[in-house]
């Protein structure tokens, strides 16, 4: 019985050894068949333009891919203009399919499509450094070509299954899992027309197939190791924060207070001032200045796309209130107030006040803050801050 026993572990492990050495056999003649991994190494970016269809609607369309697994796309659903991006790990899109106009952060769902496509060549390259485990099923014969079946897992746990032309060793189909308005969903790509560029052997087709959709690549060009800005990658600002971009930054700031016998300014402080975003769509100012006393001050800057109005929170740290100001920008002037904010189900019956932001030039731009007694009918000059950009 011990015999029988250990001969049967012996056959299970020689049988492991020979389906692994199977497997990096194929592997291998899988990268060579897409051009050689000494090919790619030389590879750090490529940028792709093609035609995308969608939604029976055929348009451009663009992508950047690196090789750090980075990845940038601008094209077309339908009649909608969407961008994508995907720092590797993490990704954001622009998707009007959703009615939502600004960048929102993906699901971890739709972080799963990204890292299939940001692949240069397919997962298989240095997929054991990239944390990747690959299993062979076996060889079948599948709608008339016989492939190699591999089952491949992401480090997220997350896997799809690879079909590999067992004469051409070239990708035949995947299978993984895709999604269809953001809904994690079964998905079937196919690969054709590969082409030689570089000494890189590439698909000039896909079509993918998921829910009862069907999507069409077509690859027109390749542009290989161009130059690039990192800060493609990185999440964009919604157009309105990115207005107020003026404001970022570290500033010298001279604080002036009006006198309304001598009809005047006069300085108040000198102080200094960092601008920063403190979230993807949110500018955060921290400042302390002297009036009558030192007033510690936490100011936030946000957008809210419902209203179509921007919000300022305001946090005095001498007095531990904080207001709520609503504004707009009009001819690059930004201005907010709190005359139709409610506090406690009623207005608050201090001193409303409002602040206008007028930027100069790329290193200047001045605050007015004022107050009214009767609720926003006149306004009074209270103090006025200038900014001036530090110098490196």
């Amino acid at each position: 019985m011990k015999s029988k026993l250990i001969w049967s572990l012996l056959l299970v492990l020689c049988f492991g050894v020979i389906q692994a050495q199977e497997l990096d056999e194929i592997i291998s003649k899988h990268i060579e068949a897409r051009g050689g991994a000494e090919n790619w190494a030389k590879v750090n970016n490529m940028k792709i333009t093609g035609r995308f269809t969608a939604f029976s609607v055929e348009e451009d369309w663009m992508a950047i891919k690196t090789n750090k697994g980075q990845y940038y796309s601008e094209l077309h659903l339908g009649k909608h203009a969407v961008i994508e991006a995907f720092d590797g790990e993490h990704g954001w899109t622009i998707d009007p399919w959703h009615e939502i106009s600004f960048p929102r952060i993906l699901s971890k769902d739709e972080d799963n499509v990204f890292q299939q496509k940001s692949s240069l060549m397919t997962p298989f390259l240095d997929y054991k450094e990239k944390g990747l485990v690959a299993k062979l099923i076996g060889k079948q014969d599948l709608e008339g070509v016989v492939v190699y079946t591999i089952k491949l897992t992401r480090p997220s746990g997350k896997y799809e299954t690879w079909y590999i032309d067992a004469n051409t060793y070239l990708e035949y189909r995947r299978d993984s899992y895709w999604v269809d308005f953001t809904y994690p969903t079964p998905a079937e790509s196919y690969f054709e027309d590969f082409r030689e560029i570089n000494g890189l052997v590439i698909p000039y087709y896909e079509e993918k197939m998921f829910s009862q959709r069907n999507r069409v690549l077509l690859i027109e060009d390749i542009l290989f190791n161009i130059e690039l800005d990192e800060e493609l990658f990185e999440m964009a600002k919604s157009s309105e924060m990115e207005a107020l971009s003026f404001m970022k930054g570290s500033w010298d700031v001279e604080v002036q207070g009006w006198s309304g016998r001598a009809n005047k300014w006069y300085p108040m402080d000198a102080t200094t001032s960092t601008i920063k975003y403190a979230a993807n769509n949110m500018l955060e100012e921290k400042i302390r200045y002297k009036t009558d006393f030192v007033i510690p001050i936490v100011s936030q800057y946000s957008y809210h796309a419902g209203s179509g109005k921007y919000r300022v929170c305001v946090y005095n740290d001498f007095s531990g209130e904080t207001e709520m100001f609503i504004g707009q920008i009009s001819d690059s002037t930004f201005t907010a107030d709190n005359t139709k904010m409610i506090y406690g189900g009623m207005q608050d019956p201090q001193a409303f006040g409002k602040v206008t932001i007028t930027p100069e030039d790329s290193d200047h731009f001045n605050v007015l803050i004022e107050n009214s007694f009767d609720k926003g009918e006149n306004w009074n000059p209270g103090n006025k801050l200038i900014y001036t950009r530090k110098s490196n």
